[in-house]
């Protein structure tokens, strides 16, 4: 790929050349054996066998998977509609041009994934994202694509003699890994994707994917998403599942990353990013965690970069009590500059994570963060749930500033306030099937010393936002 440094195509070769000989390469044009995965969050990863006589039948049944030349290839195709209302009282504590009457997110959805044949697949979504009511207009990137093509790849896979099988993907895809917090699909009104090549290898509970790709421009108009090659994207992902085991997964990865025109506290420049973590869950009857820690060196304008991350969570739930209910407990820290005037960059960078980092409502990022979360989920009955969450938000380093959740510099620090602020919501969600499903949150941001004594932030954020969606 044009401007992607040749030391990491090469160690993306390497690896990609490494993964045959791991795995026995004598090919058999053979299907891939795997169970209805349902929808997902990315539709690219979904499959739909033939449809058995003795399951309950619906519409969704019928283009899900559709026969074609005599049964030896498939298509699957799907619909999704997502309306959104949203209300804020002082949107990112009254920075910019505010709203007071909500405003409405309109988003759907289409994809045809044709499986020609055993080996060969073509997949395509179209999605249109508009809004309509709201003052000052489509916030940038993440409310107006008014259409475009989602993703568009083409996929070639095989089968070798031990059962392992490999994957080749061309083209505009999303790159969607562990919990989201450094590779997302983004779930705003508009999402994320990027052009280029993924290289996916599985064995048993074990899978490998490579990539290669330059991140997508999602500009306003029709058709007119373009490639950004300012930023660009190399890394390997690697994830074991051990079922039935205390620990049952464990992801371990590398991420490259080259961005100009990054905004720091320290400074504008270009960043030449390398990420290396590691991620584990155990499970063990009532009690379940997540452990990740992330390190980060490389350059910044050509001095150096060293910043990291570390996020712990643990969740108990009480199956044998009325409403069953669980609580988690998560604490991250997230390093920051601790010297605007050296040489050496701190901050940590998300890279391309979620939309909206920390509960539902937009606020601050991972980036120069101390987070404490706690959270009680209930399962009552008939697909009625209810979750509350509780945020205290610190600065990891007083010198550094506030970063928005895609890593962006919202304000550099003016104080030597450590507390940001804390955040509580309350979600009320009801799913009436696996078409159909409806949310409601709430949400209250307290702004703490470090926002109130800066002259841009003078309010408190509360927000109420409904969310409808169907599928087909």
């Amino acid at each position: 790929m044009k401007g992607l440094p040749k030391r990491y195509l090469r160690t993306i070769t390497i690896s990609l050349f490494a993964s045959f000989l791991f795995f026995d390469t004598y090919v058999q044009a053979q299907s891939k054996d795997s169970l209805k995965t349902g929808y997902l969050l990315d539709a690219a990863e979904e499959y739909w066998p033939l449809h058995q006589p003795e399951e309950k039948k619906d519409f969704s049944d019928m283009i899900n998977h559709i026969p074609i030349r005599n049964g030896n290839g498939f298509i699957s195709a799907s619909v999704y509609f997502r309306e959104v209302y949203e209300l804020y009282k002082d949107y990112l504590w009254g920075i910019g041009p505010q709203d007071n009457n909500g405003y409405f997110l309109h988003r759907a959805i289409v994809h045809v994934d044709l499986h020609y044949n055993e080996n060969f697949r073509v997949f395509v979504q179209v999605q249109s994202s508009f809004l309509s009511g709201r003052n000052g207009g489509p916030r940038p990137v993440q409310d107006l694509d008014k259409l475009a093509i989602d993703q568009v790849f083409g996929e070639y896979s095989f089968h070798s003699k031990n059962r392992s099988f490999y994957s080749v993907r061309l083209g505009k895809q999303t790159l969607n890994y562990g919990v989201g917090s450094l590779l997302d699909i983004r779930e705003t009104n508009v999402r994320r994707d990027f052009l280029g090549a993924k290289f996916i290898v599985e064995h048993l509970n074990t899978r490998i994917d490579l990539f290669a790709m330059e991140l997508m421009n999602e500009n306003p108009g029709y058709f007119d998403d373009n490639i950004n090659q300012s930023q660009k994207i190399a890394g390997i992902w690697v994830t074991q599942i051990m079922p039935r085991k205390f620990f049952s997964r464990f992801d371990a990865f590398y991420i490259y990353t080259h961005r100009t025109l990054l905004n720091f506290a320290q400074g504008l420049g270009t960043d030449s990013r390398h990420t290396i973590g590691t991620a584990l869950n155990f499970n063990s009857h009532r009690w379940s965690g997540y452990t990740e820690a992330d390190l980060q060196l490389g350059k910044f304008n050509g001095y150096p970069i060293l910043a990291w991350k570390l996020t712990q969570t643990f969740t108990y739930q009480l199956t044998d009590v009325f409403l069953k209910p669980a609580l988690s407990a998560t604490t991250a820290i997230s390093s920051g500059d601790h010297n605007l005037q050296d040489s050496t960059l701190n901050t940590f960078s998300p890279l391309y994570p979620k939309g909206i980092y920390y509960g539902f409502a937009d606020n601050a990022g991972s980036a120069n963060m101390i987070v404490v979360h706690g959270k009680l989920v209930t399962e009552t009955v008939r697909g009625l749930n209810f979750m509350t969450d509780y945020y205290i938000f610190w600065r990891q380093s007083i010198v550094d500033g506030i970063y928005g959740g895609g890593g962006s510099l919202l304000f550099v620090s003016d104080n030597d306030q450590r507390r940001i602020g804390s955040m509580i919501d309350a979600v009320v969600s009801y799913i009436y099937n696996t078409h159909i499903s409806l949310r409601c949150v709430a949400a209250y941001y307290e702004r703490g010393p470090f926002l109130k004594q800066e002259a841009s932030t003078p309010n408190d954020i509360r927000y109420l936002g409904v969310t409808a969606i169907l599928r087909l």
